[in-house]
């Protein structure tokens, strides 16, 4: 449906200036009623063409039916598939429309000259898988190839085909704006609706305007489910067109405009079956009072700083300057939003309401020092947005603010005002570049260098300085490659980090031994560090004598442990110091160095710094004529609370400290936020260690294993020794005067060694032994015996390990009974290691 408002004057203007309009909408699209030159031709087909009559007067459709057999005429235009050829004759001007539908096939669409030339063709362009061309059409004769897609291999399919004039396409008439009343109009567009001249696929709608006198001159185009899409014509052509523009997916084109006449076309950016079926949409056209527009509210973005180059999958920071510059205050129900935005990249910092200070007209603030301007300030929440860009290669970033009103009674957001900002562009990086750059490994010199190509990819070449053609052995590659970033990414700017700041060097240095980078390392050291200063201080005594401890005390404590982080950063700056002027003279830094310089530097960011933090804070109430209340105090509390709120403040390493620590953090909760702060600093060094590597293309797990997490040396513990064997020793008097020996188990299992007779002859006194009584394939011994002198035999056993084992009961008497085993009393043997 549509509405539309009539004027007197525009009947007045005349055919002739409507006329001259007309011609300025079909110039939107730059398209003429004219037959198009031909792109393609075809050879006269030796198949049928079917005519299907005029089109024209009397007769505004035509349509015919028909089936593909897979035996049909092939396509001209698309090997392999069928194909059925038809002529029509139009014979007036006008938007002609040609549809192609089938629910078995995939549909394609030609449509030629009379002659055989290629007009246009089309592939779903009707929604799903049927054809659609929509074209204005002169008169003349013109012909349509109507086959498929895929060929005559999905089968015989049933299909229809309509031609017939579009309605809807003619320019509805807005009639004259004025200031006194709007114009406008509402619609709905959906798959019946006349497609753009511009995008054939996408519905459009055409109106036009007479302005009578010259002005400023606002058009929007809302729609609640469509994507609305203006453009904005005149007689002498193209003035311009506008997506989202306006708020949310709306349009607004906003323009001074001599007195005319002017067309517009309302479209939508989905195609077809991309939208809903149906879409509504209003038109507004607005004369703009310029002076009490400049009584408003206008939110801009007034310059941005964004880096020229940076790495992909790592955050950097955008600063901005944005303000108020128009002649009003925004209203205290709106609030302001500033976004950063790239490919598939978002970033904002929430939202900044409108107060009696904030806003205001002509205020200006600004997130970095760099971008400060003569009336500009800075505010707590104006503050670097932090984005990170995922893909390498040619990239850009729109940093922007947007103004919205908040709707109470409907729970909602409003945003009828536009957003604005600023393009950059900038290179995405897959790791730094830099070098070449010499660096020694293992006393080896390597020249070293980080080079990007035109997709951002960067490649890392590490060159022996003895024997440029020499290869290098992978482990000394990474270490190279590590040396060497360190060098130039890390050491050449190590005193303007961020992550120091608020460090200050003392004027007495303490040294401070940092073994590796790891978290466990670094939690090891704060731990010990953290047990050592509440000993020395008497903050445990007033909780032991049940009295409340005194924050003033609680802020000594802090001011003294800032001042060891101090004395410990003035031994590390001295000696990064002393690594530049290094490097400076032309000597190369170490891979020891450049690893030792790591470990230095995570303990300077994650343990001294928020350590250091507490302390200015705690100086900064004290100078403060509010105290505690001042609002630079709560707002520097706050940002150190924020790196506190990782959830560490449970590590095991302080459970034994967890009363009086607690007792602390109510007394003065600066203390906590510090703690707490250096907690998750370095918890995550870990994760920072790995993406380090990562940037670098490093993979190397013996690089890697440098700064894993130590785990404590234990004292290797002997495994108890396994319990001895239970067994006797049997022995018993042969036939032939021998005795015989062997070894019996308590569950009467015998073993019999392969040498076991003690003869007739032995001599009195003297030891024999058998050959290795064997269990399990291992020996556990030998038996001994010998003859004494009173006849009587004695027993005993020699273990593996070559100790001599005497049981209790260890003689046989004199007149040995013949045939019976004798037992001695039980002995234990040690088990062989080789035996379980």
């Amino acid at each position: 449906m549509l509405s539309n408002t009539s004027s007197p004057l525009a009947a007045r203007i005349g055919g002739r200036l409507l006329a001259t309009a007309l011609v300025a909408l079909s110039l939107i699209g730059g398209l003429l009623v004219l037959e198009a030159p031909p792109v393609a031709s075809a050879e006269d087909p030796e198949c049928e063409v079917t005519d299907l009559g005029t089109l024209g007067g009397e007769t505004q459709r035509l349509e015919a039916t028909g089936r593909w057999t897979t035996e049909d005429c092939e396509s001209v235009f698309r090997a392999g598939s069928d194909a059925h050829s038809y002529s029509f004759e139009v014979t007036e001007t006008g938007r002609v429309r040609i549809d192609l539908l089938s629910s078995e096939a995939d549909s394609y669409l030609y449509l030629l000259t009379g002659a055989g030339d290629r007009i246009a063709d089309n592939d779903d362009g009707a929604g799903g898988r049927n054809a659609r061309i929509e074209q204005d059409l002169s008169p003349g004769a013109y012909r349509i190839e109507a086959t498929t897609v895929g060929g005559r291999g999905r089968g015989p399919a049933d299909f229809s085909l309509i031609i017939g004039y579009v309605e809807g396409c003619e320019t509805v008439d807005l009639g004259v704006l004025t200031a006194e009343a709007d114009l406008t109009a509402a619609g709905v567009w959906s798959l019946e609706t006349c497609g753009s001249r511009i995008v054939e696929t996408h519905p459009a709608y055409n109106y036009s305007f007479v302005l009578p006198a010259s002005g400023r001159v606002r058009i929007d185009l809302t729609s609640e489910h469509g994507d609305a899409v203006l453009s904005l014509a005149s007689p002498t052509g193209v003035i311009g067109a506008n997506d989202d523009g306006g708020p949310g997916r709306n349009s607004r084109i906003e323009e001074y405009l001599a007195a005319g006449v002017y067309l517009i076309e309302a479209t939508t950016y989905l195609q077809s079956d991309r939208q809903p079926l149906v879409a509504d949409f209003e038109l507004t056209v607005h004369l703009v009072d310029e002076v009490a527009a400049q009584q408003t509210f206008i939110v801009k973005m007034e310059e941005t700083l964004v880096p020229d180059v940076v790495i992909a999958g790592e955050p950097f920071t955008v600063d901005f300057r944005a303000g108020n510059a128009g002649g009003g205050d925004l209203p205290e129900d709106w609030f302001v939003i500033p976004y950063a935005i790239g490919p598939r990249a978002y970033a904002d910092l929430g939202e900044i309401p409108a107060s009696e200070t904030v806003w205001n007209a002509g205020a200006s603030y600004h997130s970095s020092p760099e971008l400060a301007s003569a009336t500009s300030t800075a505010i707590p929440s104006i503050e670097p947005i932090e984005v990170t860009l995922p893909r390498p290669g040619n990239s850009w970033i729109f940093v922007g603010v947007q103004p919205f009103q908040v709707i109470e009674d409907e729970g909602r957001y409003d945003n009828p005002s536009t957003h604005h900002g600023i393009w950059r562009t900038l290179r995405v990086l897959t790791g730094p570049t830099y070098g070449p750059v010499t660096v020694s490994v293992d006393g080896a010199a390597y020249t070293v260098e980080a080079a990007d190509d035109e997709d951002g990819e960067v490649t890392t070449t590490v060159v022996s300085v003895a024997d440029a053609e020499a290869e290098i052995e992978g482990l000394a590659e990474a270490k190279a490659t590590y040396a060497a970033a360190v060098a130039e990414t890390v050491l050449a700017g190590i005193f303007e980090r961020p992550g120091l700041e608020g460090l200050w060097a003392a004027d007495e240095a303490l040294e401070v031994d940092i073994k590796n980078a790891s978290s466990t390392t670094l939690l090891d050291i704060f731990a010990e560090e953290y047990e050592r200063l509440i000993a020395e201080s008497d903050l445990s005594e007033p909780p032991a004598r049940r009295e409340a401890i005194d924050p003033v005390e609680v802020e000594d404590f802090v001011l003294m442990v800032g001042n060891k982080a101090a004395r410990q950063y003035a031994s590390l700056a001295a000696s990064w110091s002393a690594l530049q002027e290094q490097i400076a003279g032309g000597e190369a830094l170490s891979f020891e160095e450049a690893f030792a310089l790591q470990a230095e530097l995570a303990y300077a960011e994650r343990i001294l710094a928020p350590v250091a933090t507490g302390a200015n804070i705690v100086r900064a109430a004290r100078e403060a004529e509010a105290g505690w209340a001042d609002r630079r105090v709560v707002r520097m509390a706050r940002r150190l609370a924020f790196e506190g709120a990782c959830g560490a403040d449970a590590d095991e390493r302080l459970e034994r400290f967890s009363a009086l620590d607690a007792e602390i953090r109510a007394a003065l909760p600066v203390f906590g936020y510090g703690v707490d702060a250096a907690l998750c600093g370095a918890l995550f060094v870990d994760n920072a260690n790995a993406r380090f590597l990562a940037r670098l293309a490093i993979e190397s797990p013996a690089l890697t294993a440098l700064n894993a997490p130590d785990v404590p040396e234990v004292e290797p513990v002997e495994p108890p020794p396994p319990p001895p064997y239970e067994l006797r020793i049997i022995a018993r008097l042969t036939e032939d005067g021998r005795v015989e020996h062997g070894v019996e188990f308590g569950s009467g299992f015998q073993i019999l060694p392969t040498q076991r007779f003690l003869g007739t002859d032995a001599r009195t006194g003297i030891w024999h032994i058998t050959s290795e009584v064997e269990l399990g394939g291992s020996s556990i011994g030998f038996v001994r015996a010998r003859r004494l002198a009173d006849g009587r035999i004695q027993l005993g056993f020699r273990d593996a390990n070559g100790f001599n084992i005497t049981p209790a009961i260890r003689f046989l008497p004199a007149d040995l009974p013949a045939g019976s085993w004798l037992r001695s009393s039980v002995i234990e043997v040690p088990r062989p290691a080789a035996v379980e």
